[in-house]
């Protein structure tokens, strides 16, 4: 059983990739995966979810008890869920399949960064799962906000020391041009350096640059993996690089 969680900033695609790659798995033979929606405030999603943890929270419910305001209501939420945790792990037993694809809440903080977060993956995920980290395409278009983007996902990589994709996500909103430069500074060390130099001057550019060599010190600038869900063929690419590194490749070259 592989656990995935899907981690990125709001609107960076979290809900729309549970569904592309779980539907994408499910349509190969003998692979059977399921969705986990961990976000007890949201309404509306792209797929029904096999285990939900809104039958367990709600956070308009939440609110409404403890007289919280909206932001006050879904952290409150999002911190219960440690109290279903054996809940959630009975349902998945039950289920028993062989990816679970879990997509955490919209604000990327309130799992990132709190208690819970770091409870539910080493509770979850004990000995064979990573993270699926979404590098907002609007986000990184220009080389300072790349980096940015980078750091975020840098800053869950060392809170949670487990395997981590990096995905640059919904390129189908992405020009040509951009898509191209996004890749460029993903593949090519240099490439980014001189796009961070013909952006900014002084102090900034050299923080940036000081910044780009770190992630190039620790290769944390390697390649970005581009996936959209409106192109079936990066949905394969994806469930082959994850049977890559916690399969070595077995389950993907069984099937295909």
């Amino acid at each position: 059983m592989i656990f995935q969680f899907i981690i990125g900033t709001a609107g960076s695609g979290k809900s729309t990739l549970c569904s592309a790659l779980s539907n994408y798995m499910n349509s190969q033979e003998e692979i059977d995966a399921i969705t986990v929606n961990l976000d007890p405030g949201t309404k509306n999603l792209p797929y029904r979810p096999d285990i939900d943890i809104r039958e367990f929270i709600n956070t308009e419910e939440i609110m409404l008890q403890y007289n919280l305001g909206l932001n006050g209501g879904i952290i409150a939420s999002v911190d219960m869920i440690i109290n279903y945790i054996n809940d959630l792990k009975d349902e998945i037993e039950i289920l028993k399949p062989d990816h679970v694809i879990i997509d955490t809440p919209g604000q990327m903080e309130l799992f990132a960064y709190r208690s819970i977060g770091k409870f539910l993956i080493s509770n979850l995920i004990d000995k064979n799962g990573g993270i699926l980290y979404l590098v907002d395409p609007n986000l990184a278009k220009t080389p300072s906000g790349y980096l940015s983007t980078l750091l975020l996902g840098l800053s869950v990589q060392i809170r949670y020391h487990v395997p981590q994709i990096y995905l640059l996500s919904k390129i189908d909103i992405l020009s040509e041009k951009e898509f191209e430069n996004i890749l460029n500074w993903s593949n090519n060390e240099d490439k980014l350096k001189n796009a961070i130099e013909s952006e900014s001057i002084g102090e900034k550019r050299e923080f940036n640059i000081a910044v780009n060599s770190l992630l190039n010190k620790i290769n944390l600038c390697g390649s970005l993996l581009p996936i959209s869900s409106l192109r079936p063929e990066t949905m394969l690419n994806l469930y082959a690089e994850i049977s890559r590194i916690f399969l070595g490749g077995k389950d993907f070259d069984e099937e295909f």
